[in-house]
This record gives C-alpha cells, structure tokens and sequence, in this order.
C-alpha cells in the first residue's frame, strides 16, 4: 500500500502547539524550582542549623521544592522571611497553602505568630485569607469572636481599631449582651461602618438588647449614628406603647370602676418605669 500523506491545517495544528509549549514549561519550571529549592535548602540549612540539624540538603531540597511548586513566588518570599516555621505552616495548610503563603510573604513574623496556632491556621483554611488578616490584627480577641460567630465576625473586625474589637468580645462575654456579638445583621452593619458602629452599639448595647430596637436600628444604621435620631426614646416609646396598649383595652373594657382605676395605676407606673428608665441611659450617655 503506497504511503500517503497527511496535511495538516492551521487549527488542527495550533492545539498541538499549544499543548507541546505547556508541557515544555512545565518541565522547565520542574527544573528551575529544584534549581531554587536546592539553594533555599541550602539557605535555610546555613541560617537555621539548630532547627534544621536533623535534616540533610536533600530531604530540606524536597520539602522545599513541594511548597514552592504549590504556592510559587508567595511561598519562596514566605520561607525567605520565616525559615523552617514558615516552611511547616505552609506545608501544614493542605489545599490552602496559597492563602497562607500570601500572609507570610507580607506579613513574616506576625503571621508565623497567629497561623502556628492550628485553630487559627484551621480559620484561615475555613474562612480564607481575610480571617487570616483579622487574627493578625487582633489575635486572640478575632480568634474568640470568629469561633463563636464565624464568617459575619470575620467582616466585622476587618475595619476595627483594638479599642473596638476588644469592646465588641467584652459584648460577647457578658449573658445580657451575648446575644449581640452574634447577631449577623449587627455584626454586618458593624462590618460597614467600622469604628463609628461599634462606639454606637457600645454606648446604647443595653437598649439594642430589646428585639424591636435592634430591628430598628440595623434596618436603618445612619440616622441613629449621625446623631439625628435617638434609639433610646424610640426604645422607650415603642416598649411603652407595646405594654401599655394591652393595658388600656383591659381599662375600657372593664365595667367595675375599682378595677378601671388598679387597671389606669398599673398602665401609667409602667409608663414613669420605662420613662425614667430612658432618662438614666441619657444621662449616663
């Protein structure tokens, strides 16, 4: 059988190229990270002799190069600046080792310091690279809040200054205001506003306790912190009415006028009870 032969066109020829020119990259940047490894290894193993004794430049080559092949440039910068506790973070966050590269890489000791913590470190691989940030920045205080309120404490704490951020863990330590460091809208309007948000809560946090004030509040934050509406008179007038309605109908419904007054007693010491309740918080305020 006489040999024919096969013509190719441009698009059947621009995948092979494709594929063949990927192919040769990857095995050029396989050689140029064991190229980089052996010389970090080797870095490391000068710098770090006592953490690393055990370990000869092969064995430190591989580990090396297995983060680095991962995480790439963020990884190198990463070991550069931490050395071994860097290397074990890294090889310790699995499928995440990105993340953690990056925060190394800009951050150096201050992440070594907060990812070494495997809670911490299982955060970051939970809630990504920002819930990294917010435990560098606040450390053990970001740790309790974001164990105990997740991702909406992550967004909270992002803008916070330390003040704020401890303020807003004293809410979550204490029963009456427990409830408020875990409420996501709350933590979400926190998360806008930043420091201006938590100086509101912390001032009226007894007030917010109330379901209705809280609605109020978050549904419509700017008033209240532009100082144009005032969440303890609202407060106060809303639980008033709510009480003192039920009060009143029993009043006009009742045909014994000893009741009517025991009915008209109660209704108006309900009133003075939450009228001078709101008096004393603007005071103290």
């Amino acid at each position: 059988m006489p040999f024919q032969r096969r013509s190719f066109n441009a698009l059947q020829i621009l995948p092979m190229l494709v594929v063949a020119l990927v192919l040769s990259q990857s095995n050029l940047w396989a050689q140029g990270s064991v190229t980089v490894a052996k010389e970090l290894a080797e870095q490391l193993i000068r710098r770090f002799s006592k953490e690393v004794a055990d370990e000869g430049v092969e064995k430190l080559t591989t580990r090396v190069q297995a983060v680095l092949v991962q995480s790439g440039d963020d990884a190198l910068r990463a070991i550069e600046k931490g050395g071994p506790r860097a290397l074990r973070i890294l090889e310790g966050s699995g499928a995440d080792a990105a993340i953690s590269a990056r925060l190394l890489s800009k951050y150096g000791d201050e992440a070594i310091g907060a990812l070494e913590n495997p809670v911490r470190l299982g955060m970051v691989r939970q809630f990504g690279q920002e819930a990294g940030e917010v435990l560098i920045k606040h450390g053990v205080v970001a740790e309790k809040l974001i164990a105990s309120a997740g991702s909406p404490a992550v967004g909270a704490m992002r803008e916070l200054t330390e003040q704020s951020a401890r303020r807003l863990a004293m809410l979550a330590d204490e029963v009456p205001t427990a409830s408020l460091a875990k409420n996501s809208d709350l933590l979400g309007v926190v998360g806008r506003y930043g420091d201006r948000a938590m100086d509101f809560v912390w001032r009226n946090k007894l007030a917010l306790t109330a379901g209705t004030a809280l609605a109020v509040f978050v549904a419509d934050p700017e008033p209240f912190l532009d100082g144009t509406r005032q969440l303890v008179e609202n407060t106060v007038d809303t639980v008033a009415t709510n009480i003192g309605k039920p009060i009143a109908e029993q009043l006009g419904n009742a045909t014994d006028w000893t009741w009517r007054i025991l009915a008209l007693a109660a209704m108006l010491l309900v009133f003075w009870a939450w009228k001078t309740r709101g008096s004393r918080q603007a005071a103290n305020k």
